[in-house]
């Protein structure tokens, strides 16, 4: 009777360990499959915040890949996912285009757009 006792115990314990750790593995593979970019770099962390170092990375390639936008001096920061845009652009349609850019990168919560138009390509 004893030796049953303790193969059940056993049995019983294994099962415990084996449900915890599928149970981890779970949450570790959710935070693993965190919101990407089109370059696959992580912009989400595991507690939801921005990561504001990769989003930043983003809008700025983003922005530098768009044709019209590629030869200006934007600069972009990032705090909490809240994403400023600051120097100097030709047109209003430019300073338009590279907040609609950064708008639309993943983990962006919201953009200042602090580009100021001054009429001719900065040199």
């Amino acid at each position: 009777m004893m030796n049953n006792t303790n193969f059940l115990s056993g049995a019983i314990a294994i099962l415990v360990a084996s449900c915890l750790l599928l149970a981890g593995c779970e949450r570790d593979r959710q935070s693993l499959e965190a919101q990407t970019d089109e370059a696959g770099m992580a912009i989400k962390s595991e507690d939801g915040t921005g990561d504001d170092v990769n989003i930043t990375h983003a809008v700025h390639t983003a922005i530098r890949a768009e044709q019209r936008l590629d030869n200006l001096n934007i600069l972009v920061e990032t705090s909490k996912g809240d994403v400023r845009l600051r120097g100097e652009v030709a047109t209003e349609a430019q300073r338009e285009l590279a907040e609609n850019i950064a708008a639309a990168t993943p983990g962006v919560h919201a953009v200042n757009n602090d580009l100021e138009v001054i009429g001719t390509p900065p040199q």
